[in-house]
């Protein structure tokens, strides 16, 4: 997160509408960063992607779209990306990674597809990045500061009591959920 607080350059995402990807979004837009947010096709692409873009996102795109010739025309209106942030692993992964800037980084934080990342053939000076803990308190501080002022806001969420956690559970289980169930006590 403090790699992207201080990045001045597109940043392109996969597992956009995550807890993680929007917070990214709205970070992102705090500083002026654009973004390419990328989600899997459902039937509220649209709703979804007007959400994405009320709390910031610059393009929100298909996961297939990153594998069409369109892609060409996004970077004529933006900067190809020198971050992507990779939290679904698989072949989302690896198109991620096929639109970085050479000298580019992916940093991997999740793996929702339950694949392997794999590196194309084609990867030249890319690298990928762990982050640093000693930068851990700068970043809270960063977050909280963002929080504050109103810039950064937790993703929707469903509050569901305890006692009704198998409808918790069951809303879990659904594809394409565009928000958590957090359990009350």
């Amino acid at each position: 997160c403090h790699y992207l607080m201080t990045f001045p350059y597109t940043v392109i995402q996969n597992a956009a509408n995550s807890g993680v990807g929007q917070a990214v979004i709205q970070i992102a837009a705090a500083r002026g960063i654009s973004t390419i947010n990328v989600i899997r096709d459902r039937p509220e692409f649209t709703q979804l992607s007007d959400r994405l873009k009320a709390i910031g996102a610059t393009h929100v795109i298909k996961e297939e779209a990153l594998r069409k010739p369109e892609m060409k025309e996004l970077f004529k209106t933006c900067p190809k990306p020198k971050l992507a942030l990779n939290g679904v692993g698989g072949k989302s992964a690896t198109e991620l990674l096929r639109h970085l800037q050479v000298g580019g980084s992916m940093i991997t934080y999740g793996g929702m597809a339950k694949q392997p990342v794999t590196v194309p053939v084609a990867f030249g000076s890319h690298s990928g990045r762990g982050i640093n803990g000693c930068l851990f308190r700068n970043m809270l501080d960063d977050l909280c500061s963002l929080i504050k002022q109103k810039k950064l806001a937790a993703p929707a969420c469903h509050k569901v009591l305890f006692e009704e956690y198998h409808k918790a559970l069951y809303g879990a289980m659904q594809p394409y959920t565009s928000a958590k169930n957090v359990l009350i006590f």
